[in-house]
């Protein structure tokens, strides 16, 4: 039973982050009726299914989902671990969980299960924050702010959200470059989480690497700018698995072809 409940998690991910489509391509019908067959299929109650799904939604923005409240370290590895796969391949995993074809495959049982282990069992540690609604807020509210304050310092901003290199905006002055990665927070409170991308970015430019941290944006936004994080923050190193899928053919299979 506690097997289930860790996998479930990865059903409860792939119906947050692919929505519709999830529902749709799992073919048990309508929200409720997939609930209600998810939990049949993994002895869980289907509300418990819908909460994780919940649990998830800040990440994508489909539903309110649980916005007001932190999300645990197992899922924040699952969905770190299924971040850089297609429907397809998520559904795959699906599917293989659903159908009872995980259990034999021992290795990716064992694989899928340490990822989602229960946070319970580790020591509690401050809440993260995941991009997601919260983050892009906090980015319009950076971009707003930048051309009416010209801050953390003046020039030309370019927009670097969807290119991967470790911070989301790059200021040109003419002669220099720096960088702006920015983190928003609900509230006032809550930890930071970093790629490794982002901090060994930060750690390479140093005085030319800002993060503008934008907090209490449910109510009154307050923004903050920190040159050079990676000399003034600590951070505990985090390592997870990520899934990657591939297809592997056997050397008997193949023989038989030649015979």
């Amino acid at each position: 039973m506690e097997k289930n409940r860790r996998l479930g998690l990865f059903i409860s991910y792939y119906l947050s982050r692919f929505d519709s489509l999830a529902y749709d391509n799992l073919g048990f019908g309508n929200q409720l009726a997939t609930h209600e067959k998810i939990g049949e299929l993994m002895a869980i109650n289907p509300h418990t299914i819908k909460n994780w799904r919940d649990e998830f939604d800040p990440m994508f923005g489909h539903r309110a989902g649980w916005y007001q409240r932190s999300m645990s370290p197992s899922r924040i590895r699952v969905a770190q671990a299924l971040e850089n796969l297609d429907e397809y391949q998520v559904r795959s995993i699906v599917q293989d969980i659903l159908s009872g074809k995980i259990k034999e495959e021992p290795e990716q049982e064992e694989q899928l299960l340490s990822i989602s282990s229960d946070e319970s069992k580790e020591k509690k540690t401050h809440p993260f924050i995941v991009r997601g609604p919260t983050g892009k807020k906090a980015e319009e509210y950076y971009q707003k702010h930048f051309f009416e304050n010209k801050k953390p310092l003046d020039g030309k901003l370019i927009d670097c959200r969807d290119l991967g290199v470790g911070y989301d905006f790059r200021i040109e002055t003419g002669t220099e470059e720096y960088f702006v990665e920015v983190k928003g927070l609900s509230d006032f409170t809550g930890g930071l989480m970093f790629t490794n991308k982002e901090w060994t970015t930060a750690e390479k430019y140093q005085e030319k690497y800002f993060l503008c941290l934008v907090s209490n944006l449910k109510e009154k936004a307050n923004i903050i700018f920190i040159q050079n994080p990676a000399e003034k923050f600590k951070p505990k190193k985090n390592m997870y698995t990520s899934i990657q899928i591939s297809w592997s053919v056997s050397q008997n299979q193949l023989s038989e072809i030649y015979d």
